[in-house]
Formats: C-alpha cells, sequence, structure tokens
C-alpha cells in the first residue's frame, strides 16, 4: 500500500529536508535530487501544485542548507573519500563513485589527495593499502588459500576496481608470510 504523499509547502519542505539531513549525510545536489523526487510524487498525487515552483523552493531551500552549514560538499566530500578509502577502494573507483553522487572530479582528487598525504608517504603507498585492503576482502593474492591462485581471474577483480596492471601485479609479488602493514 502506496502512502499518500503531503502537499508540498515551504514549511514541510525544511522540516523533511532537516529529517532526512539528520539521518543521512548528503552533496547538496544528492538533496536537491531526493527532495526534488518527493516533490514529484507530490505533484503528481495534487494536479494543482506546480512542479515548478516548487522545484525552486528545494533550491532556495539547498542554497539555505548550504549557507547555515548543513549542506556542504567540501566535508561530505573528504568523509566519503575517507571510508571508500578504508574499504580499499582506488582513486579511479572514489572519483567514479563521488561523480555519480554529484561531486565533482575536482573536489574527490583534493580529497584523495589530503588524505593519500596525510595518512601515506606518497600516493603509490596509497593505493597500494587499498589494493592490499581489496585483496584481504576477496581472499586474492598473498590472502589466498588454496592450491593454485588464476592469476587471471583476480587480475580482473583488481582492473574492475580501478587499480592499475602495474599496482595487480605487485600484489602478487608479496608473500603472505612477508610483513604486510596497512
Amino acid at each position: 500500500m502506496n502512502k499518500i504523499p503531503k502537499k508540498i509547502t515551504s514549511q514541510y519542505l525544511h522540516n523533511s529536508g532537516l529529517y532526512y539531513l539528520e539521518r543521512f549525510a548528503s552533496s547538496k545536489k544528492h538533496f536537491k535530487k531526493v527532495m526534488l523526487r518527493k516533490v514529484k510524487r507530490s505533484c503528481i498525487y495534487y494536479k494543482d501544485q506546480d512542479y515548478q515552483k516548487c522545484a525552486k523552493m528545494v533550491s532556495e531551500l539547498a542554497d539555505k542548507f548550504e549557507k547555515c552549514g548543513l549542506l556542504n560538499d567540501k566535508n561530505y566530500t573528504d568523509s566519503c573519500v575517507s571510508s571508500l578509502r578504508r574499504k580499499g577502494l582506488s582513486r579511479n573507483a572514489i572519483i567514479a563513485k563521488m561523480q555519480k553522487k554529484g561531486i565533482n572530479k575536482e573536489l574527490t582528487i583534493q580529497a584523495i589527495e589530503r588524505l593519500d598525504i596525510d595518512n601515506h608517504a606518497n600516493k603509490y603507498d596509497a593505493e597500494m593499502v587499498a589494493a592490499l585492503k581489496l585483496a584481504k576482502r576477496r581472499k586474492i593474492g598473498p590472502f589466498y588459500v588454496g592450491e593454485d591462485q588464476n592469476i587471471k581471474k583476480s587480475l580482473g577483480i583488481f582492473a574492475r576496481a580501478g587499480f592499475s596492471y602495474s599496482t595487480a601485479s605487485k600484489i602478487f609479488e608479496i608473500s603472505f608470510d612477508d610483513e604486510i602493514t596497512y
């Protein structure tokens, strides 16, 4: 059973926007996208509402939330990049994910570089650590348990995760007995 959408008012948008931001971190673009879905459902149900006027209210609300600090793309990008790096995602995969969330490439690259400088000696070390985390999670490379590892298949996993061939092949040079730090 579908819930009947509420009629769009500036107070309703404000309250539902606050409620959304209490539960989820969001970029400005993603916030607007979520709120516009709410507006669209309401405008379909209530034929007397003008979608363009409601969309303008959403845009004004997003600007208001950005001014008061509830929406901050830089902070959002920093926290997402940090989380994705901890999961073992490559630089390329992080950029792609963040672009899907509405964050521009330059802002994402800056966040990755700040994080990598803070935590690693250089970009290459940061990618190697991320690749090792992926290898551990997927049980490939030095973490493979079994007789013969299918190197081609494992390299494909790294490639789909956005790692370069040179980074992926270096992972296979590491032995499980080596001291692995990340």
